[in-house]
């Protein structure tokens, strides 16, 4: 690179790096980036720290900025200082990545035929090429966290362009080989991109002799490899250590991660491929016209240049295929690589579009500006917010922290994926519970059933539900929220978690353990355990108490309409409260029943009596068909108790997202007790998604038009039902929608269900009087 190019790259590099200093990440944030900040402590790959496969040339980096972010400010928190240290390394890896990807794409450029040829217009693709590159919204933000992806796509390409000039130059050769060894200690996944156009560049240069190829280049690779291997396996307690590190990663890959390998359907490619090339630049307005200038970029290459193309595919394509069939594609920094190869082609395909015909732009690649200017406009933007606001779990334990001083609460709980920020950055002097996966709720469950009365505090992932199985008043009354302004944009997309919720827990009204199915996500689980209530008696505890209760129940018939039927036993305090039949063919899948109990609770051994509902076949011989109980609450009796009852559809859950939701049909009757005044809040999304047209909603009770609207849009409407209109319907609120969507006849499917709005939040609440 000399003259005019050099300038422009350093002047490109120094921006790009200006704009990133003052918005380094402000705290960690997703869970990797704790465990790399947990390894510069202490490097034990067996807990994840960092995690598996090690990272160990990306640690040695951290460990070194830690120690002079240390010198420079001492003031810093530990885990603060953790994240500027980390974070530093992305910034400057960034600009490496810039001036490297330069080099790169200045080497994928035919030399020119002669003057005024259309060869030499290719040589303005290099710097429209890295401008794009450096203002992708996912590059952007890449360069301010605390993260190993941006160090290691510098180390690749640095590799690479060394690689490719190695093809002439055995000393850039012999170079490129030893970054491609070290690159891996950065990032595992680095091999993909370094290797294969490594074995290109030693065919090309194969007339040298297989001893020179053995004795420079290859002998150089081995060494990058070893100088971060041999240390690593060491610190690992020895190859059978490391190894059954490695396997416990690979199995909870397997485990929990839905590759496309293993479940290769067109609308799980359709995803993966959204996820890789759509989202790292935010939305799909900004990508199409990125994606029609790589279409037309590639064509152009492969008739002018395709030398180009086939060292593109050599150095991405594959890290593509792994990337799109092995890797978690929601985790959208994955894709960060692939980037480079789309920027290449785009302001490729821009050039060509500038020199169509008669060549009546002479703008070369300049004809990418509007799209540098467009991209930029959406990534700066989110990159300041990010580095204006620490994460919420992080600002929630600073919380926590100022409050322990005056309240201190006997434990801390939490949900898995808050455990390392507690473990980074846990309030001094507290007891914090490590948490058992999917059941991290029956550590609260455990302490109070064995008389603990102290103050609890849990730290949840808002996604999860398993905090449904404890009185919902008891929830409501003391939780903080914690939100992340820039967690719903796609370039963060697979962080975990992006928001936080802080309960404050006094001993509850009630509590569940397993068995229960209150939500999808429970349910899921009772059903994986085999713990529902036609296995075994299910158990809540509940507080003893003389004043008049009244509890609300519902549940499901798990089998088909013509199985037998099943009836449930409610005992409380080891009396028999009440039994009931349900048969599917006559009453229907469902039941929901209110139970008064106008002696409350009797005194005995502790707080809490024992709640048991078992389900069993009507005659009590053989096996009773699968049951589940999906609706419970127990309170006073002068407190509002509510259920969803005759046409609503049962709940869902997608576990990727977190999202919950339950349809109506067109008509869903909402029962509450005791007959008081109600204020009904819905949240749902447009149904103009699903339906041609916005239907007619109305409110209902016996017959009397409370409210009605027509959503064109996605909603929330929060409705008052007078205490009259409670009253004389018995209870009964009725959703009524004028149309349905019919899903199996749209989508050809055997889903019968006649869906009406499908709502994420529906929540009754006292009304005034």
């Amino acid at each position: 690179m000399k003259g005019s190019a050099s300038v422009l790259c350093s002047l490109l590099a120094a921006a790009w790096l200006a704009g990133h200093l003052p918005y380094l990440a402000p705290s960690l944030e997703d869970i990797d980036s704790i465990n790399f900040a947990l390894g510069l402590r202490e490097f034990d790959v067996a807990r994840h720290q960092p995690h598996p496969p090690g990272y160990p040339v990306y640690i040695a980096l951290g460990r070194a900025s830690l120690a002079a972010v240390r010198a420079l400010a001492p003031s810093l928190s530990e885990a603060r200082a953790e994240a500027v240290a980390l974070a530093i390394w992305s910034a400057l890896a960034g600009v490496v990545a810039l001036c490297a990807a330069w080099f790169f794409f200045r080497a994928l450029q035919p030399p020119p035929v002669g003057p005024g040829s259309r060869g030499a217009t290719w040589r303005d693709t290099a710097p429209w090429a890295t401008a794009l590159l450096a203002v992708v919204p996912l590059f952007w933000i890449s360069g301010l966290r605390p993260m190993s992806d941006m160090p290691g796509l510098a180390l690749v390409l640095v590799a690479q362009a060394l690689l490719l000039l190695g093809m002439k130059s055995p000393r850039a050769l012999v170079a490129g080989a030893l970054i491609a060894g070290v690159c891996a200690g950065v990032r595992v996944q680095a091999a993909l991109l370094a290797l294969p156009l490594l074995v290109v560049a030693l065919v090309s240069v194969r007339s040298a002799g297989p001893w020179w190829l053995v004795s420079r280049p290859v002998a150089a690779l081995a060494a990058g490899v070893l100088v971060w291997a041999v240390p690593l396996v060491a610190a690992s307690g020895g190859v059978d250590g490391y190894l059954k590190a490695l396997g416990t990663q690979a199995g909870e890959d397997f485990a929990w991660v839905d590759m496309l390998w293993a479940n290769p359907t067109p609308r799980r490619l359709a995803l993966a491929l959204h996820a890789t090339f759509v989202q790292p630049w935010e939305f799909v307005g900004m990508f199409i016209p990125v994606a029609m200038a790589a279409v037309i970029g590639a064509v152009a290459a492969f008739v002018r240049n395709r030398r180009a193309l086939w060292l593109l595919a050599a150095a991405f394509g594959p890290y593509a295929i792994f990337h799109l069939l092995m890797q978690d594609v929601a985790f959208v920094r994955y894709a960060l690589p692939l980037l480079v190869p789309v920027c290449w082609l785009a302001v490729t395909g821009a050039d060509a579009i500038a020199h169509i015909g008669r060549r009546t732009l002479p703008i070369g690649a300049a004809a990418s500006a509007p799209m540098v200017l467009a991209t930029a406009m959406l990534a700066v933007p989110i990159g300041r917010v990010y580095g204006g606001e620490p994460h919420p779990a992080f600002r929630a334990i600073a919380d926590m922290e100022a409050r322990a001083k005056t309240a201190p609460p006997a434990a801390i709980y939490s949900h898995y994926a808050l455990r390392r920020p507690l473990q980074a950055s846990a309030p001094d002097g507290l007891r914090v519970v490590e948490p058992r996966r999917s059941y991290e709720w029956l550590g609260m469950v455990t302490y109070w059933r064995d008389g603990g009365r102290q103050p609890l505090w849990f730290l949840a992932d808002p996604r999860r539900t398993d905090l449904e199985l404890i009185d919902p008043q008891a929830r409501r009354r003391t939780v903080t929220q914690y939100r992340w302004s820039v967690g719903d944009h796609q370039v963060l997309g697979g962080t975990r978690p992006t928001a936080v919720d802080w309960y404050r827990l006094d001993p509850p009204g009630w509590f569940a353990s397993e068995g229960w199915s209150l939500t999808p996500e429970v349910g899921g689980i009772t059903r994986l355990d085999g713990t529902g209530p036609d296995r075994r008696p299910i158990e809540a505890y509940v507080r003893r108490r003389s004043e008049p209760m009244h509890l609300v129940i519902g549940g499901r018939h798990l089998g088909a309409p013509t199985d037998d039927a099943v009836v449930f036993d409610l005992w409380l305090a080891d009396a028999l409260v009440q039994s009931w039949e349900l048969n599917p063919g006559r009453d229907g899948l469902n039941f929901l029943r209110f139970i008064e109990l106008p002696g409350g609770i009797s005194e005995g051994d502790g707080d809490y009596a024992v709640l048991r509902v078992a389900a069993r076949t009507a005659g009590g011989v053989g096996s009773p068909p699968p049951a589940a109980i999906r609706q419970f609450d127990i309170q006073p009796a002068n407190r509002l108790v509510y259920g969803f009852a005759e046409g609503w559809h049962e709940a869902e859950y997608d576990n990727a997202s977190g999202l919950s939701w339950r349809w109506t049909s067109e008509r869903s009757v909402l029962r509450v007790a005791p007959y008081r005044s109600v204020q009904i809040r819905m949240r749902g999304e447009s149904p103009l998604k699903y339906m041609a047209d916005a239907p007619r909603v109305r409110i209902t009770a016996a017959g009397r038009e409370i409210a009605a609207f027509q959503p064109d849009r996605d909603f929330t409407w929060n409705v008052r039902v007078p205490s009259d209109a409670v009253a004389a319907s018995g209870g009964a609120i009725a959703i009524e929608v004028d149309g349905v969507y019919l899903p199996g006849a749209a989508e050809g499917t055997a889903d019968e269900r006649r869906l009406g709005l499908r709502l994420f939040e529906i929540v009754v609440n006292p009304g005034s009087p």
